[in-house]
């Protein structure tokens, strides 16, 4: 009788043990979750790229404002956050902006509810789930209320599948709200210069992410003569026909730019271009040659979608790539012609390779053989795949340049395209917006990955995939079975 009394209180007291520290627990994480909310250095955010937290840029930024911006969300935030997993993402985007912006205010509204809050901007196409961004600003020069809307779709990109339908694949949550903030506070947008009139490669995909990152695009005819300097850019994209003289010298005086320099001119070829013998000296005046036919990855580790003339290139410098949030993340540069850097240094012009194919890649002529393979190549790797053009005017006091202009020469163009620009497994957007920024001296504009909601793609060998799978589905429930079944006999021994 005492025996089953004493096994009785045993159980009494493990099951109120558990029920105590059951409860302890529940107490601990609600009062954790409600400090986290008020508190940002409790919030650990475990995700691969930072989903649910502010970048460093992004809140030195935010932190360093110095006029009153509101974020307005137009429906309450239980709406919503529930509406998505993704939109509960967005919204968490929303809340750091909040806590770590000490002249930033978040407002929720209940957009239905509430129609006299859109009376009040009848010029704006709003709904419900949109984000308005103002800033009541008073000098003259920006004018008043200055205000951005957000869609709600603007907060993510996109991918189409076999189907046709349209599924998220990233966030831009902070870079949507980080660009709306700038362009409602900044003085003056980065603007830039697309040079039109010689059948120019189309760049739509990559202009969206420089308006998205605040820069100001214009379409320019150099037929005029003159490129406004109001202009920090130009951007010269895979031109089929040549520049006559009168339109080279206009890209000159863009660039000397009355004696001051501080300009710059993107320039990418393509594949599928004619001899261009004009625009050809004009570059190698500068340093850069570039060649003929397209460069090929055997390195299928290096290529995307297992594609030879989709080849990733390596950061060659650590000027700008030492600006990446993510610096193992590749640049894309598919279909690139070959280049070549003339010298390193003279008269007043260097050259500098930024981006450089591998020793495994090789150059397929234009005029090859319908059998050519990669051992028949008599140009190979590694290659520029991407070069900093300079002319510097040096300061006697300081020994260091003073003025200065540049010229970025790529092989490729396609490495703007959408597949390059929007895919988050890859740096093409935010390492060349990086370059963008600091060539033009612009220190308050920060360029934003989009940040993916799904782990990359490892692209392993086939081998190395089978060796994986064998592993995770036979010998590890195995060793599981067997360790069950070894403290299973030990047990029974005893």
């Amino acid at each position: 009788m005492m025996k089953n009394r004493s096994h009785y209180n045993k159980r009494i007291f493990s099951v109120t043990s558990i029920i105590i520290c059951a409860a302890f627990l529940f107490l601990v994480n609600a009062i954790l979750y409600l400090l986290a909310q008020n508190y940002t250095f409790l919030n650990i955010d475990l995700t691969r790229d930072k989903l649910f937290v502010l970048s460093p840029t992004t809140v030195d930024f935010i932190k360093s404002l110095d006029k009153d911006v509101t974020i307005y969300i137009l429906a309450t935030e239980d709406n919503f956050a529930d509406t998505s997993a993704y939109n509960a993402q967005a919204n968490q985007v929303f809340r750091q902006f909040q806590k770590n912006g000490p002249k930033i205010s978040l407002v929720y509204v209940d957009y239905v509810k509430n129609p006299s809050f859109a009376a009040a901007y009848p010029d704006l196409m709003m709904k419900q789930g949109d984000i308005l961004v103002t800033c009541n600003k008073t000098n003259a020069a920006a004018g008043t209320a200055r205000r951005v809307l957000v869609k709600t779709e603007e907060l993510f990109n996109y991918s189409g599948t076999q189907r046709q339908n349209m599924t998220i694949v990233s966030s831009r949550a902070e870079e949507a709200i980080y660009t709306a903030i700038l362009s409602v506070t900044s003085d003056r947008p980065l603007k830039a210069a697309i040079i039109s009139g010689h059948g120019e490669y189309a760049i739509d995909a990559f202009i969206k992410v420089l308006e998205k990152n605040n820069y100001e695009m214009s379409a320019i005819n150099l037929v005029s003569g003159t490129i406004d300097p109001s202009f920090d850019m130009a951007f010269i994209i895979a031109p089929r026909q040549d520049f006559g003289e009168t339109e080279l010298n206009t890209l000159d005086n863009f660039l000397y730019n009355s004696g001051n320099y501080g300009k710059t001119i993107f320039y990418c070829a393509s594949a599928d271009q004619p001899e261009l013998p004009n625009i050809a000296t004009f570059l190698r005046e500068w340093g850069a040659t570039i060649g003929d036919g397209v460069v090929f990855e055997t390195n299928e580790q290096r290529v995307y979608n297992y594609q030879p003339f989709y080849a990733v290139a390596d950061y060659a410098e650590d000027e700008f790539s030492s600006l990446l949030q993510i610096n193992t993340k590749p640049v894309l540069v598919p279909v690139c012609r070959p280049l070549v850097k003339n010298f390193d240094y003279r008269n007043n012009y260097s050259t500098k390779v930024l981006l450089e194919f591998s020793a495994s890649t090789g150059v397929r002529p234009s005029n090859a053989p319908a059998g050519f393979k990669a051992d028949d190549a008599t140009i190979r790797g590694p290659l520029p795949a991407l070069i900093l053009c300079r002319y510097s005017l040096m300061d006697r006091s300081t020994g260091k340049p003073d003025k200065v202009s540049n010229i970025l020469v790529s092989g490729s163009a396609v490495m703007l395209d959408s597949l390059a620009v929007d895919n988050p497994s890859f740096s093409n957007t935010e390492y060349l917006v990086n370059i963008f920024n600091r060539l033009s001296s612009r220190i308050d504009i920060i360029p934003l990955a989009p940040k993916s909601f799904t782990g990359s793609g490892l692209n392993l060998p086939r081998l190395t995939v089978n060796i994986i799978g064998l592993a995770f589905i036979v010998i590890l429930p195995l060793l599981i079975l067997a360790t069950g079944i070894t403290i299973w006999i030990k047990r029974k021994r005893s």
